[in-house]
């Protein structure tokens, strides 16, 4: 809960001087003096960027130095330049090959820290497949199916996972559950070793240094938590990568269309049965629409192009609705709020809604209703746009 809030915290601070983008392929070679938020399939970092960064994509690649934190979510995500104070990252695939400032956070499919990597504070790791080749100068945490271990942790360190091969060195107190520990030649452990594992006692050789080893079956219980506690942690990231996501795209929505939003809100007073029905001819009148321009030759680009709206209008709806519901609150209130808390109050409403979704039914119906007649009342606001003003 706590790294929750951290985040959570972080996504939401510094926005006023931000600079934030979102393009297909998006390359960083100038140095960036504020906080920036990316969204791309490919993002690159090539230049030193002063404030934060918050990148979300499918491949990113950090080679300069980023001189506050970093928060960031993808397929595949390579840091090599050095990050002055704290990651926080969720990804398919991560390779930590630089020095970091302060604390590591991570989740991921596939970890690796390299030996190169220097981390000055804490590192938390949960993963399919973790390999740690580097130095932590604090205390490790790690939950893992397949954990290797060949670097030096300098305090304490917590290890859970299916299958352990540990050849590195550990100076505070240890804690290991797994069910299969394996001990290479190199080990070193500085500070007493408790541990559990599925075979039961297992031999240290030479790697207790001043130090023992205890077997603990109390710790057995730990096993059995650790499935579940990672499906937690899993939903965790995916949660985060939804927020991060979702205020990108709330961001681009707000920046472009502010006055268009303001217009459609204040329609949906008098609108909201007419925009029920115009939204349920959209949901529903266009895929026949589409499908029919399929058997036509010169209407198939028609029908691909008119696919991609409807599938990423559909995928967005909830966002496009939470813009409108805060305008509508903003009129409806007289409020004045500005362009940042517009998008934080539309940022929390889209995660209500989102929520809702996990209510029995009625979640989903409401979800269903909300996005209709959002898509409704907008093509209610376009069609009395294009009408000629009467002439008397």
């Amino acid at each position: 809960m706590n790294t929750l809030i951290y985040l959570l915290i972080f996504l939401f601070s510094s926005l006023a001087q931000a600079q934030f983008d979102a393009n297909k392929d998006i390359i960083i070679s100038e140095k960036q003096t504020d906080d920036i938020y990316l969204a791309g399939e490919k993002i690159r970092i090539n230049a030193k960027i002063d404030g934060d960064a918050v990148l979300a994509g499918s491949n990113i690649v950090i080679k300069d130095t980023i001189c506050q934190d970093l928060l960031v979510t993808g397929g595949i995500i390579n840091i090599n330049g050095y990050i002055n104070d704290d990651i926080r990252a969720a990804g398919g695939e991560l390779i930590l090959n630089t020095n970091v400032g302060d604390d590591v956070i991570i989740f991921g499919g596939k970890v690796e820290i390299t030996k190169e990597a220097v981390i000055k504070g804490n590192l938390i790791v949960f993963s399919g497949d973790i390999e740690m080749n580097g130095t932590i100068n604090g205390a490790m945490k790690a939950y893992g199916g397949n954990l290797k271990i060949n670097g030096i942790v300098q305090q304490n360190a917590e290890l859970y996972s299916g299958e352990l091969e540990f050849n590195g060195e550990i100076r505070g107190t240890t804690k290991i559950v797994a069910e299969q520990i394996t001990i290479g030649n190199n080990a070193k452990f500085f500070s007493n070793v408790e541990y559990w594992s599925q075979s039961g006692e297992i031999d240290f050789k030479d790697s207790l240094v001043n130090s023992s080893s205890n077997f603990n079956e109390n710790l057995a219980k730990k096993h059995k938590e650790f499935p579940y506690q990672f499906l937690g942690v899993a939903a965790l990231s995916l949660w985060i990568f939804y927020l991060l996501s979702a205020f990108l795209i709330i961001l681009i929505l707000n920046a472009l269309l502010r006055k268009f939003w303001l217009k459609v809100s204040k329609k949906i007073d008098k609108n909201l049965l007419k925009g029920l029905g115009y939204g349920l001819i959209y949901l529903f009148g266009l895929p026949i629409i589409i499908a029919i321009s399929f058997f036509i030759i010169i209407g198939i680009p028609i029908g691909l192009l008119l696919g991609f709206i409807y599938l990423f209008s559909v995928l967005i709806g909830h966002l496009i609705a939470s813009l409108l519901i805060t305008y509508y609150i903003k009129n409806k209130k007289e409020r004045s709020w500005d362009f940042w808390t517009l998008s934080f109050i539309t940022l929390g409403i889209a995660a209500l809604l989102r929520l809702v979704i996990f209510i029995p039914f009625l979640g989903i119906l409401i979800s269903i209703v909300v996005v209709t007649i959002t898509y409704g009342i907008i093509g209610i606001t376009l069609i009395e746009k294009k009408k000629p003003n009467t002439i008397i």
